[in-house]
């Protein structure tokens, strides 16, 4: 299933990237009858609900010929405001913007920091709240954008 599994993600990657989208996270959940794919896509524009059912449309028929159609839910979303950064790419795009940062162990006696992203260097995110933090980014487990409302 590992091999379904990946060919499966790299046909869906392709075909959505192909198509001017970002796929940014693919989610799976565990139902009675099968699996829930949650697709998470992104845009230079910002998504909408027409580019959700779009991906959404192209997405299901690439899933039908890998898995049983009757076999899995899907959902296309957009990240949200408190969207996950993974790639370097991401860090880079929000650099000066606050994160939330849930590590795998602790740094410095801490699992948790919250700060602006100043700079990625190489495999490091520079985090600055009272002090700054260079945290490498293997040992991130979570990252997450915090929303900022005026």
């Amino acid at each position: 299933m590992n091999e379904i599994k990946k060919s499966l993600e790299e046909t869906l990657r392709e075909h959505i990237e192909n198509n001017g989208y970002e796929l940014i996270e693919i989610d799976q959940h565990s139902l009675r009858k099968g699996i829930k794919f949650v697709l998470y896509i992104d845009h230079k524009n910002g998504i909408g609900l027409d580019d959700c059912v779009t991906v959404s449309k192209a997405s299901e028929m690439i899933i039908d010929e890998f898995i049983d159609p009757e076999s899995y839910e899907l959902e296309v979303s957009s990240p949200g405001l408190d969207r996950k950064l993974t790639k370097k790419e991401d860090f880079d795009r929000f650099i000066g913007k606050t994160i939330k940062i849930k590590l795998k162990e602790k740094l410095n006696d801490r699992k948790n920091f919250k700060g602006l992203l100043t700079d990625r260097i190489g495999d490091l995110v520079v985090l600055e709240d009272d002090e700054v933090f260079e945290i490498p980014m293997d040992r991130i487990d979570i990252c997450r954008i915090v929303p900022q409302f005026n």
